[in-house]
């Protein structure tokens, strides 16, 4: 392991301590057993070890999302539903996403949305794009319908930002799932996927009717 990466890892653990709001960047280089200005090396400032923090995390989410569609076999549909059970089922680091949601880090915060944001909606259209060569999506807005798509996520269903009791969550997947359906061009129903898997589905959510 780099010792960039060993910094990170243990700022990580000052935020699972609950530490990461009061240390200094003497504490975060006391820790990881290296002097302060070994640290200044690599980093600036505590924030600029957060941020480092936060983006690496994020690319993390991002690869797996990306290696989710690598097998060629897979439809644009099946890539599409690869996407996002990996993109919803990625755990990030309660410590790491409370301290993310704190007033004082919102820039942060919001700095990392861009960055998922800017990330997969590219991968996403790129899916689409093949959906409409295969001639099984008829999207004319590739890019745009999925910026549309990832900022719904980052966003309004971030748990952080909005508390949706999960007939909310359910209703707003329903919704969300017949408007892409609908931009796709594809039959009610191809992205059942997006709310079978609600906890306020019993498993037989029927999909919003256009």
């Amino acid at each position: 392991m780099g010792k960039r990466d060993f910094i990170l890892d243990t700022m990580q653990e000052l935020l699972k301590e609950e530490k990461g709001a009061a240390c200094s960047v003497s504490d975060i280089a006391k820790r990881a057993g290296i002097a302060k200005g070994g640290l200044y090396y690599y980093f600036k400032s505590k924030e600029e070890v957060f941020d480092a923090l936060v983006e690496r995390t994020y690319e993390n989410v991002i690869e797996k999302c990306r290696s989710s569609i690598a097998d060629a076999a897979l439809t644009p549909l099946q890539k599409l539903e690869m996407i996002y059970k990996t993109y919803r089922g990625t755990l990030i680091a309660a410590s790491l996403d409370e301290y993310l949601h704190q007033p004082q880090n919102a820039h942060i915060h919001q700095k990392s949305l861009a960055v998922i944001l800017n990330s997969l909606s590219p991968i996403i259209a790129g899916v689409i794009r093949e959906g409409n060569e295969e001639g099984i999506f008829h999207c004319s807005y590739p890019e745009e319908i999925s910026e549309f798509i990832m900022s719904i996520f980052c966003f309004l269903l971030d748990p952080g930002i909005f508390r949706w009791s999960n007939e909310q969550m359910l209703t707003k997947l329903q919704v969300l799932a017949s408007i892409i359906e609908t931009q796709l061009g594809i039959q009610a129903g191809s992205l059942a996927f997006f709310y079978a898997s609600s906890p306020a589905n019993a498993g037989k959510a029927s999909p919003v009717r256009r």
